[in-house]
């Protein structure tokens, strides 16, 4: 899928790297670095007759995290772009070609790295329902006065647990990006021959491609120890983990192509995993797969198949990590830290033993999904509802009542605890129980005083759809539905011949809607901030007046999933 770190590899190194590696092998003074930027573009929304794709905008800021963390990239020279429409992919490459331009004028060269993963046609990237035609781009890349324009294209489209990632035809896609773009000083890269599909995994979360070469650019490529991965180990090492993770599919073999020039390079260096402040090292006597995953983020940050041999050294973020280790005979998972300026050994001895699932197979991470599906969520919110003026309480005010505040006049406040349980991708239905807005009427009557007090319940079933805004840490949502109010009024007076106190209760119906964000927190559940409105007309008077006690509100909650995350 992304030849890109190939290339990228090439223009990093071609950005300077080399330009060092060299200096130092004939002891003499190193040429001047070249400006190196990236354009990284991520994209999940599909054009017409596409669906929408899961980790194309998350691969996309892997990419850029390596580039910036070991691969000498300067954080502002990588530009990011998520879900972009055309006119800021156009943007950003005017951006681009001013500095290069910049660079140009003062006699600096510049190397430029585009990369861009998503949907695609023949002859186009698709950016939801807005094109990018290729012979565009390929005018505007190579107008650049950059030493070298290195242009990688990863098309996806959805599938089943494998997803199909490639053009209309797929197959097609990258056979006809390198002969539409590839001409003299701009290379293209692509995930796989004119004759193959690329691939998505649910597993990793990333496509294969990527994610392998994410994972040799952190360390598992560095095949000769001297603490860097050049373009060729990384190409390497992408080409057979890519090839084996797919020859697993239900689409088949995947084989990663690299089609660039670099005569007279040498062996360029893209990363620098030894410079890292934190490392993973991986025992040379371990012959196991081996998924490393980041446990804040629930995101896997490696995945290899070590051979016994050398030791394998990760360079990661300082945090909290897991491992699992599977062997042919068992399975271990490792909990450890790592810590900043400290090679971390993986202990296998202090890993605990987990049990095989003899069911798993070939779809496993889907069905770990639809066990997450079958699992309830409870949630609890607070904030404040605003009430409602009508003829009810226009009424009351033409009998001489007037609102009673608190010291400060603020909105009711507003409680909300629910279930919920989803029933489809993205579809939930909810139970829920929530307080409607209430308020306090008074008014004095010679030497005595009357007071009237309501407030109002509400219970509904709601439909809640979602979608992930930001990979699956932050999603939006919306709720529509209905169900039963309660009111109450209690009324105190100081009136002789009247009862001194007495309460009234009604029942009447409550529609509502709401919409909201939301914070994945890994295995826990999910903070949200939710903004809605209820229509709630169920508190009336002898005169006909009905009171609508619900209104705008806004609240912040968590929910929280019920068992064990798979």
């Amino acid at each position: 899928m992304r030849p890109f770190v190939s290339s990228l590899l090439a223009a990093l190194a071609i950005a300077g790297q080399a330009p060092r590696a060299r200096a130092d092998a004939r002891a003499s003074p190193a040429a001047p670095r070249p400006h190196a930027y990236a354009v990284v573009i991520g994209s999940n929304a599909g054009g017409e007759g596409q669906a929408p794709l899961r980790f194309a905008e998350e691969d996309a800021g892997r990419v850029a995290e390596v580039l910036r963390d070991l691969g000498h990239y300067a954080a502002s020279d990588v530009h990011v772009l998520l879900h972009p429409d055309a006119a800021h992919v156009a943007g950003a490459i005017d951006d681009l070609a001013a500095k290069v331009r910049a660079n140009a004028a003062g006699g600096e060269q510049s190397e430029v790295v585009f990369y861009y993963s998503g949907h695609a046609r023949a002859n186009a990237l698709t950016l939801g329902s807005e094109e990018i035609a290729l012979g565009t781009l390929r005018e505007r890349l190579s107008a650049l006065p950059s030493t070298l324009t290195i242009v990688v294209l990863d098309a996806c489209q959805s599938g089943a647990f494998a997803r199909v990632k490639g053009a209309e035809p797929a197959a097609d896609f990258s056979y006809n990006s390198v002969s539409r773009l590839t001409q003299k000083g701009l290379a293209v890269m692509a995930s796989s021959t004119s004759q193959e599909l690329s691939q998505e995994s649910d597993e990793l979360k990333a496509s294969y491609f990527t994610h392998h070469l994410v994972t040799a650019l952190r360390g598992a490529g560095d095949a000769d120890g001297d603490g860097r991965v050049s373009l060729d180990e990384a190409y390497r090492y992408a080409y057979r983990r890519t090839l084996a993770s797919t020859a697993r599919t239900q689409v088949g073999e995947q084989h990663v192509t690299l089609e660039t020039d670099l005569a007279g390079q040498g062996d360029v260096p893209v990363t620098y995993p030894a410079e890292a402040r934190a490392q993973l090292e991986i025992p040379g006597a371990l012959e196991a797969r081996v998924l490393v995953q980041h446990r804040a983020s629930s995101a896997i940050v490696a995945e290899l198949q070590k051979a016994a041999g050398a030791p394998v050294r990760l360079a990661l973020v300082a945090g909290a990590y897991e491992a699992i280790v599977a062997r042919p005979a068992s399975i271990l998972q490792c909990r450890f830290a790592l810590l900043d300026d400290q090679v971390t050994p993986l202990d296998t001895g202090a890993c605990m033993t987990v049990q095989v699932d003899r069911t798993s197979s070939k779809g496993e991470a889907s069905e770990r999904e639809l066990r997450e599906r079958d699992r309830w969520e409870i949630e609890g919110a607070a904030g404040f509802i605003w009430r409602q003026t009508d003829g009810y309480t226009q009424t009351l005010q033409e009998f001489g009542y007037a609102r009673q505040p608190w010291f400060i006049d603020l909105p009711t406040g507003r409680f909300e605890l629910g279930a919920s349980r989803l029933l489809l991708p993205h579809v939930a239905g909810v139970l829920q129980v929530s307080t409607l807005a209430g308020d306090t009427y008074a008014r004095s009557v010679g030497s005595s005083s009357d007071k009237a007090s309501f407030s109002a319940y509400a219970a509904g079933l709601y439909i809640r759809t979602s979608i992930d805004v930001v990979g699956r840490w932050l999603g939006a949502y919306a709720q529509v539905g209905g169900g039963v109010s309660l009111g109450v009024l209690d009324y105190q007076t100081q009136q002789t011949d009247v009862p001194a106190s007495s309460t009234g209760t009604y029942v009447g119906y409550v529609l509502g809607g709401a919409a909201g964000m939301t914070v994945r927190l890994r295995r826990l559940g999910s903070l949200f901030v939710q903004g809605g409105y209820d229509h709630a007309p169920v508190i009336h008077n002898l005169i006909g007046d009905t009171h609508d006690s619900g209104g705008p509100s806004l609240v912040l909650g968590l929910r929280v999933r019920l068992g064990d995350a798979q």
